[in-house]
């Protein structure tokens, strides 16, 4: 399974200047430091100069502070395309989205599944989709059954899995009224749980597939398919 990778900004540190009164909340964690204001900073954003703006247009400096450049968090990553969201009262920046849906549409069915805002689109059509990040994603698809029966279908999907894998397990798992059959199994470089649902017409099924770079597999992605087939629905 090939992984879509993404890019890190990391050249620079990131500081919390978010626009916006600080708040009473704050008097307690605020911390009196020396600093300067580094106007010999420019700033290119996909090889085009630019200049960092608040909310209402005025320029904003870089700021120097033991050897670090600070830029303003909110301007930065607005600008790369990553919204920023704060919580005033927890006092904290949320970055990018939280999650997206995903929407499969045929004549006769219409389904759709949530995903990790992280995740980026690498293939998109309008019944097939894989997004992913470096290391770790999900597949999405409604196939057309050519005239098999569903067991049929998932005879020959099991063998294709054998051929190249080491299946970890296989049963029965029904997602709401759907029928459908799961199966967990290792390649050389990824582990991957998958789902086949069939459809409640004879003219198509779905496939649901969560997979995770081998190396990355762990306690704390192990049940990231269980969250995303949760959230499955067919809305026709």
């Amino acid at each position: 399974m090939k992984f879509l990778k993404t890019t890190f900004i990391s050249s620079i540190t990131l500081a919390f200047i978010l626009g916006g009164s600080l708040g009473a909340k704050a008097d307690s964690v605020l911390e009196s430091i020396s600093a300067y204001l580094d106007h010999s900073v420019k700033i290119k954003l996909y090889g085009i100069d630019f200049v960092l703006k608040d909310s209402e247009g005025n320029k904003l400096e870089a700021i120097n502070y033991n050897g670090s450049t600070y830029l303003p968090l909110r301007s930065v990553a607005e600008a790369a395309g990553m919204p920023v969201k704060w919580d005033e009262d927890n006092r904290t920046a949320s970055l990018g989205i939280e999650s997206r849906q995903l929407n499969n549409y045929t004549d006769t069915s219409f389904v759709d599944i949530n995903i990790s805002g992280e995740w980026r689109p690498s293939y998109i059509t309008d019944v097939k989709k894989i997004y992913s990040n470096s290391y770790m994603g999900v597949l999405f698809e409604t196939s057309p059954t050519d005239n098999k029966n569903f067991k049929d279908i998932i005879s020959m999907k099991t063998q294709e899995i054998k051929k190249h894998s080491k299946i970890i397990e296989i049963k029965e798992m029904n997602v709401g009224d759907l029928k459908g059959t799961f199966i967990d199994y290792e390649e050389p470089d990824s582990r991957s749980k998958v789902i086949f649902l069939e459809s409640n017409n004879s003219k198509e099924y779905f496939t649901v597939e969560v997979f995770i770079s081998k190396n990355k597999y762990s306690d704390a992605n192990k049940d990231a398919f269980d969250k995303v087939i949760s959230t499955f629905r067919k809305q026709k």
